[in-house]
């Protein structure tokens, strides 16, 4: 009977198993990712950059050629890419704290009355907590721009996806220009040198915008073959070319959030930065909902530009007053 059949097929073809992550593998990894997050830490505290890239190249030269040979060749499937992780983090891990371990002037160690300091550890928390509640700030304010632009629909929302790569291209250099601020005005502050302090703020500021500048010319000039080569929907590439302009824009207004950050967390003014970041966000939401009615997807790119422009200069506005305070 044609019952009978059905279910005799059923029988010999059962039903795929459900896709599942193998966490307790993914869990086992951790640990050393924690640990590599700690020398990548030093190392740019540091300023030995080469040596950090060196890390981060090592742990995810050795994921992909796992991924692929466990993955792929030996057909693990996912859970062959889960302990290319575990295996990639944790030689990195375990090789990185032996070689800094062979490289530490014992002599000189703090002593471990110093590195349990309870002031100390205290400051360290709090200056984590303020850079945690930035970040979450930062993240909020790009899911909000996601979705006040979904309210214009599906062909908008992906042209402001496609956009916001503009920024996020532009951001890893910026952000390169935040870790370098970090490295050189910690050791300013630290050492209680103001010329330092001012020249690495100058220099940093100078090479941002001489970069951002660049970008934006280029988004402005090549911009629309670069929408072609992200999508082929043409109803998308049309609304993406009306809101280059605001798109191109975005890395100058982000020179000085990134730049400013980098100051701030390498002089440990984290409080000020978080608050500084918390206003900047206000100022968006309410940009966002008062200008989009008006001037719809334009009155939002408008609040992502306000928002990231605020962000640096009121830290910049602040900054001579907390320079003071540290050298007189």
């Amino acid at each position: 009977a044609p019952g009978a059949r059905l279910a005799d097929d059923s029988r010999a073809a059962p039903a795929a198993a459900p896709f599942v992550v193998p966490l307790p593998a993914r869990f086992l990894a951790a640990p050393f990712t924690l640990v590599n997050y700690a020398v990548l830490g030093l190392l740019l505290g540091q300023a030995r950059a080469v040596a950090a890239l060196i890390v981060q190249s090592l742990i995810n030269g050795i994921n992909i050629v796992l991924s692929i040979a466990l993955g792929l060749w030996l057909e693990w499937n996912v859970a062959g890419v889960a302990w290319a992780t575990v295996i990639g983090e944790s030689i990195v891990a375990i090789g990185a704290l032996v070689w800094l371990w062979r490289g530490f002037d014992r002599r000189h160690a703090p002593s471990r009355a110093r590195i349990l300091d309870r002031p100390s550890f205290l400051a360290l928390i709090v200056l984590n907590r303020d850079i945690m509640i930035r970040s979450f700030a930062l993240v909020a304010s790009f899911a909000l721009f996601t979705r006040i632009g979904a309210q214009f629909g599906a062909v908008t929302l992906a042209a402001n996806a496609i956009l916001m790569n503009f920024f996020f291209i532009a951001g890893y250099y910026l952000d390169g220009f935040a870790v370098a601020a970090e490295q050189l005005v910690g050791r300013a502050v630290g050492g209680r040198h103001p010329k330092p302090f001012w020249r690495a703020v100058r220099l940093t500021a100078f090479w941002g915008f001489v970069l951002a500048g660049f970008t934006t010319l280029v988004v402005l000039v090549a911009g629309n073959w670069f929408i072609e080569i992200m999508t082929t929907a043409q109803e998308v590439r049309a609304e993406a070319r009306i809101f280059l302009v605001w798109a191109a824009f975005t890395a100058i207004a982000g020179v000085l959030a990134f730049q400013m950050d980098g100051v701030y967390i390498g002089a440990t003014w984290s409080v000020d930065m978080r608050n500084m970041m918390l206003l900047s966000l206000a100022v968006f939401i309410a940009a966002g909902y008062g200008l989009t009615p008006v001037f719809g997807n334009h009155g939002l790119w408008f609040a992502l530009n306000l928002f990231l422009g605020l962000r640096g200069l009121t830290l910049l506005a602040i900054l001579p007053s907390r320079a003071r305070r540290v050298f007189g």
